[in-house]
């Protein structure tokens, strides 16, 4: 079995968990657990960090493409990417028994045997959340290739279930298939290179809140700030990830009246965040939607708790090892960061949870389930 696997649209560090998902089960298949070759095919700014992950059957090969800058130039070059993709990436879809679009937009093309994963419906679920042309793209590039493709991926039964509500793709052709987490690097601590690590990021003293997300509407940042101000002063959040959005955290928090109260580290490197995993008092994830739920799984591999929206997909993904709350209810929040942050008993329990729950996830399981898709599509 050989797969064109491309990722031409990756754009490293910009992704967020469609990255993760696209290392995570090249590290896995490179180890074995996939088809028995695997060809990358990346662009000049993604095929150098993904060198690392080649090896065995899986080899990356570097395709001339242009991602534009800046959220309008890059829609743009999609677009047209997809109507004329880099003749490399179409001839070696071609040479593939199958091609598989892991970021989803359909570039390159391939007549026969194709597979696409749609992280998520969130346009769909959340269009408030996107603008027009993001919604106009979004069916171009995700719902009008799901239901062209041969067979769907998801993160989710929940996910599953919109794919099949929403955009009418035949159950048969739909498979769930949860993400897995890199247990090399999320473990519990103590770890000693994590001191080193955290010292140069303005950490808050005393017990704080750690939520890893860029600032989508989806995510919820303006309720959570609304939440903390409502909790006892010394509870403190510390935010990171890309500014995506709508701008600064640390700005709306200014606006709040709890400036003090809030770090916004914005990007940190994929090294760090598992230790700021072990030196949180807790994550708190209050995303309003999401297509799986992997920081918090991520958290619980390393022995952080884990306090979190009731939203299907991450309730699903967190079973029985999270506290849970609505996402759209402040005060309800702020009870559940309250509790967590305060009842260590609780702690005690959902971190022996947490490391139960995150066990379950691992990226050998998911390439092997990916491998079985490939060979149902190929037939």
């Amino acid at each position: 079995m050989h797969v064109a696997f491309s990722v031409l649209t990756l754009d490293p560090g910009r992704v967020g968990g469609t990255e993760t998902y696209v290392r995570g089960l090249l590290g896995a298949f490179a180890a074995g657990d996939g088809p028995e070759r695997v060809s990358v095919l990346a662009g000049p700014r993604a095929a150098p960090t993904l060198a690392g992950l080649a090896g065995g059957p899986v080899a990356v090969e570097e395709v001339r493409i242009r991602l534009g800058r800046g959220r309008t130039g890059r829609l743009a070059a999609l677009v047209g990417g997809m109507a004329r993709a880099p003749r490399a990436a179409r001839d070696a879809a071609e040479r593939a028994d199958v091609l598989h679009l892991p970021l989803t937009v359909p570039l390159p093309r391939k007549r026969g045997a194709t597979v696409i994963t749609l992280h998520d419906l969130l346009h769909h679920e959340l269009p408030e959340g996107f603008g027009a042309a993001e919604r106009a793209f979004r069916r171009l590039a995700y719902d009008a290739p799901a239901r062209r493709a041969t067979r769907v991926i998801t993160d989710s039964e929940h996910a599953r279930e919109q794919i099949i509500a929403r955009l009418g793709v035949d159950p048969a052709r739909v498979v769930a298939i949860p993400l897995g987490i890199d247990h090399a690097r999320f473990v519990p601590g103590p770890v000693a290179e994590d001191a080193a690590l955290l010292a140069s990021l303005a950490l808050p003293d005393g017990p704080w809140l750690l939520y890893p997300a860029a600032r989508w509407p989806h995510k919820n940042h303006a309720r959570l700030l609304a939440a903390l101000a409502r909790c006892p002063p010394d509870v403190r959040l510390v935010q990171c990830g890309a500014p995506a959005g709508s701008g600064g955290v640390a700005e709306a928090a200014q606006r709040s009246g709890i400036a003090d109260r809030v770090v916004d580290l914005g990007y940190v490197p994929a090294r760090v965040l598992p230790a700021l995993y072990r030196a949180a008092r807790a994550l708190v994830f209050p995303s309003l939607a999401e297509g799986f739920g992997q920081p918090p799984l991520e958290a619980m591999a390393c022995g952080c708790v884990a306090a979190v929206s009731d939203a299907p997909a991450v309730r699903e993904a967190c079973g029985d090892a999270a506290l849970f709350f609505p996402a759209r209810e402040v005060d309800a929040m702020a009870a559940a960061i309250t509790r967590v942050v305060q009842d260590e008993n609780l702690r005690s329990a959902l971190r022996a949870a947490g490391l139960a729950r995150a066990a379950e996830f691992t990226w050998r399981r998911s390439a092997a389930r990916h491998a079985e898709v490939y060979e149902a599509t190929v037939r």
